[in-house]
C-alpha cells in the first residue's frame, strides 16, 4: 500500500533531488557571469535541503528510529544524509 504524509522518505527523495538540480543551475551561473544569481539559486538549494534534512529527522524521529536520528546528525557535515535516508532508511508506518 503507498501510503504519503509530508514526513516521508518520498518528500525528502524529491526536495533532495530538486537540491542537486539547483546546486547544478547555480554553478553554471557562476561560469557564466551571474556569480549573483547563482549565488542567490544556491542559497535556495541550500534553504530547500535544510528542509528536507529536518524533515528526514524528523520523520526517523516519527518512526522511532533513532539510529537513523543519530546517522542524520554524524552525515551533516558531507552533505548526503537526506539522500541516503530516502533511499535505504526506514519504511513509513505511521
Amino acid at each position: 500500500m503507498f501510503k504519503y504524509t509530508f514526513l516521508s522518505k518520498w518528500t525528502v527523495l524529491i526536495m533532495t533531488v530538486i537540491t542537486i538540480a539547483l546546486s547544478f543551475i547555480a554553478f553554471n551561473q557562476f561560469g557564466s557571469n551571474h556569480p549573483l544569481r547563482g549565488g542567490l539559486i544556491l542559497l535556495l538549494g541550500f534553504l530547500i535541503y535544510a528542509v528536507a534534512w529536518i524533515v528526514a529527522l524528523l520523520d526517523s524521529i516519527q518512526e522511532k528510529k533513532f539510529g537513523w536520528s543519530v546517522g542524520l546528525v554524524l552525515l551533516l557535515p558531507f552533505g548526503i544524509g537526506p539522500l541516503l535516508y530516502s533511499l535505504i532508511g526506514p519504511r513509513n508506518t505511521k
